[in-house]
């Protein structure tokens, strides 16, 4: 992590919440109002956007097929016949009788907040694109949020931006 953070992180893990700033960029603010050293540039935040999301990319595209495999499939028309991964192991033990139906619906939950939050994150990362170089770019609350979401990831994971 490189030092520019170190402040934003400490005031952060103290309370603080990531804002948009009313010149551009983002700030932290505190219970007193904004945290002295937390100002984060247009440019900072485009950094810390193209490090998160390239590894939250090849993240979520290895699980994608690892937890397909593992979670498995119900076999023709929801028996246990061609049943595969922890769905059939569940099937053929009879504690699933056959699909449960918050089984699809947490899915189809899932992957629609997915889409949307890559539909949020795409649309700063072209916001990010457009600003000219030494412009700062006005960020929405949402935004604010997500990239202080992206910062406390970085913090644990020992990434280097």
């Amino acid at each position: 992590m490189p030092l520019p953070l170190i402040p934003i992180v400490a005031a952060l893990a103290s309370g603080g919440t990531l804002v948009p700033h009313a010149a551009g960029g983002m700030i932290v603010t505190a219970a007193s109002g904004y945290v002295t050293g937390t100002y984060i540039s247009t440019t900072a935040v485009a950094s810390i956007m193209t490090a998160t999301t390239t590894t939250l990319g090849v993240g979520v595209a290895a699980l994608t097929g690892v937890f397909g495999s593992i979670i498995g499939s119900a076999g023709i028309f929801g028996t246990t016949i061609g049943a595969s991964g922890l769905t059939g192991l569940l099937m053929s033990a009879g504690i699933l009788s056959a699909t449960p139906i918050a089984l699809p619906i947490g899915i189809f939950a899932t992957v629609i907040g997915s889409i949307y939050i890559w539909c949020i994150i795409l649309k700063l990362n072209r916001k990010l694109r457009r600003a000219k170089t030494g412009e700062e770019v006005q960020f929405t609350a949402l935004e604010a949020k997500i990239i202080e979401l992206l910062v406390k990831w970085l913090c644990t994971k020992n990434t280097e931006v």
